[in-house]
């Protein structure tokens, strides 16, 4: 007489869970000067922020973002990225007959095996996917701080450009600045 028996297996496993979101937008400066001397005043002002220089790039990052900017093209791209350490188990279940013998046993552990596995990666992705959803949370929150810098960033950037240009067409005799509203007037004699 057959008797059938069920098999649990537990499994586990350690892993560290990643996930990521970014963005990339533009920053829009006027062409007041040559491209060259426009990603030169660029630089000076992004470095007067914080920024470091890798290349033609500019870049500054904290825990768990990092800023971009081109400094040719003037695209900024964001991007965030959290990780978790997580411990993951999960049962699994087969059933086998005595009848199966010794084969029907180990095929049954194999099977059960596979149930947990399954469980196991299941759960990493519903975890990874809270993850993502946590990136960008953290990028949505670093965009609203960073758009206006960067708005603040173009303003300079483009009266830094101005003046060289006045100082190129003529000399200047009055210049007045509010860098609170943003407003430059120059006065130049050509």
């Amino acid at each position: 007489m057959s008797r059938a028996y069920r098999i649990r297996v537990s499994e586990s496993s350690r892993r560290i869970l990643r996930a990521g979101d970014h963005v990339e937008t533009c920053l829009e400066l006027l062409d007041v000067l040559p491209r060259e001397d426009m990603a030169a005043q660029l630089r000076q002002a992004l470095t007067d922020r914080g920024f470091r220089q890798d290349g033609d790039v500019m870049k500054r990052s904290s825990d768990s973002t990092t800023v971009s900017i081109q400094l040719t093209t003037g695209v900024v791209r964001v991007e965030s990225s959290v990780q978790a350490e997580v411990e993951l188990t999960a049962e699994g279940q087969s059933w086998t007959d005595t009848d199966f013998g010794r084969r029907g046993q180990r095929h049954a552990e194999q099977t059960a095996r596979a149930n947990a596995q399954r469980e196991i990666e299941s759960e990493a992705q519903r975890r990874t996917e809270k993850l993502t959803e946590q990136a960008t949370e953290v990028l949505e929150q670093t965009l609203r701080d960073l758009q206006r810098e960067m708005d603040q960033v173009a303003n300079s950037v483009t009266a830094e450009a101005l003046k060289i240009k006045a100082r190129q067409l003529g000399e200047i005799k009055q210049m007045t600045e509010d860098p609170e509203s943003g407003s430059l007037t120059i006065v130049l004699e050509v």
